[in-house]
């Protein structure tokens, strides 16, 4: 800091300090941090109340941590910047809306089969025709709910394009945004 380079000025040199950026980048870095821990809160406590199942709410949940990891490896790769603009803009409601889409019906194909498991099945066998539905259930709704993010990965695409300022103010955001969509797809 100042300090150090004050020591190693000459006999009557000083150093004025005339912007101190230290603070804002401080604040800004606690908001960011605070809006992805409400948001990802929020987002689970909503999930889980609206598909009524704590373990399916968890299951969804899960797609959040995963695609944050996803898109920060991608930002690091690819030199995007972390910042408010382009971590604030990620919407965890869009990115789990994939998984929401596979659990629920997942669910919905478990619960339409409750009496096959009342039929004197073993616990071993009652997990394997649970394994065999969850695989057929996300097999089938994985286009539908693929298509649905290939759309959102599109309307991307123009924002992509800008020069200049906007460029630079609205691709890292975009990047970003994208980079955690297509960890959800994956």
């Amino acid at each position: 800091h100042v300090s150090g380079i004050a020591e190693a000025l000459h006999a009557g040199d000083h150093i004025n300090e005339v912007l101190d950026r230290s603070e804002l980048i401080g604040k800004t870095t606690f908001t960011v941090t605070e809006n992805l821990i409400l948001g990802c809160l929020i987002v689970i406590f909503v999930v889980v109340l609206l598909l009524g199942n704590l373990r399916s709410g968890l299951v969804v949940a899960s797609v959040i941590p995963l695609c944050l990891l996803f898109a920060l490896s991608l930002m690091y790769i690819f030199g995007v910047d972390a910042n408010l603009m382009s971590l604030g803009a990620i919407d965890f409601g869009i990115i789990i809306d994939g998984a929401v889409i596979i659990v629920e019906f997942i669910a919905f194909r478990i619960t339409q089969k409750k009496d096959e498991f009342a039929t004197g099945l073993n616990t071993v066998q009652r997990q394997k025709v649970k394994d065999n539905i969850a695989i057929s259930g996300a097999s089938k709704m994985m286009n539908s709910a693929i298509f649905g993010q290939l759309i959102i990965l599109i309307v991307f695409i123009p924002i992509l394009s800008l020069s200049g300022v906007e460029g630079k103010m609205f691709t890292p955001m975009a990047l970003t945004f994208s980079f955690a969509l297509i960890g959800a797809m994956i």
